[in-house]
């Protein structure tokens, strides 16, 4: 796959391209974040072949340090099993606890006044990311969110509180324990609301104890006794692996049943 780096301060700026396929995305300064996220685009290796073909696009956080992961799974998973290319933008936040936590932390356990501008990464992501992602490739309205840990928390957030932004949620050990439990309340009160959640949720554990486990187990349970015909969800435990690896043990599994969701919305 081609691998495209984009900069984003006052626009979005590739650094690293074939200039033969690849244009610049112009982005106006953000009226959401002070600071922008370092972007990286991977093209599918089909892209500039099929020159009428949309892909789905799977937005990857903390992208410097999972892109590649993602990437290559994807990649592999297309040739040995068919599944569906994407076009991945990796984000990489220079403060990854206030852009990642929808709350502010009270709790004198944790970083007190960390945390709470979840929802304006989002707002990023929504108006102004996605929009310039949409203009400059061809994409066909699917996108996924996927992230580990604090990251995976936004991805929780994200799946409960605007459900139609994304279609798939991938969240690898989700830092649900975070603050007083407020994204796993809300998540818990979405799912038990009866209402349609038409969607792909992936969710995953490793060998954490203590509160983190309990509040995962809590609302893993939670979602599993109340989820409805149209969410797709899909559920593991790594109890061998560490916190640090549960997103590579579990992306296969993801990226597996993306596939199965995405074959039955005919894609």
């Amino acid at each position: 796959m081609k691998i495209i780096i984009l900069t984003l301060f006052f626009c979005l700026i590739s650094t690293i391209a074939d200039a033969s396929s690849f244009k610049g995305v112009a982005l106006p300064k953000s009226q959401y974040l002070t600071e922008l996220p370092k972007i990286t685009v991977a093209l599918p290796s089909s892209y500039e072949a099929n020159a009428t073909k949309n892909y789905p696009v799977l937005y990857v956080l903390d992208g410097e340090l999972n892109g590649e992961l993602v990437n290559g799974m994807l990649h592999r998973l297309h040739l040995s099993n068919g599944t569906n290319e994407h076009i991945i933008v990796g984000l990489t936040s220079h403060d990854r606890i206030t852009d990642f936590a929808p709350t502010v932390n009270r709790d004198p356990r944790g970083p007190v006044g960390a945390g709470g501008g979840g929802d304006k990464f989002l707002d990023f992501i929504e108006n102004e990311l996605i929009p310039q992602v949409n203009k400059t490739y061809r994409t066909n309205n699917f996108n996924i969110l996927a992230g580990h840990s604090i990251a995976g928390l936004l991805v929780i957030h994200s799946f409960q509180s605007r459900p139609k932004l994304f279609q798939g949620h991938l969240a690898f050990s989700p830092a649900v324990w975070w603050g007083a439990r407020e994204t796993a309340k809300a998540t818990q009160k979405y799912v038990t609301s009866k209402q349609p959640i038409k969607n792909y949720l992936y969710m995953n554990i490793g060998s954490e104890g203590g509160e983190m486990r309990e509040v995962y187990d809590e609302l893993s349970q939670t979602i599993l006794r109340n989820r409805n015909l149209d969410l797709y969800l899909r559920q593991d435990e790594f109890n061998d692996d560490s916190h640090d690896f549960t997103m590579a043990a579990g992306l296969f599994n993801a990226l597996t049943g993306l596939y199965h969701y995405q074959q039955k919305q005919g894609l």
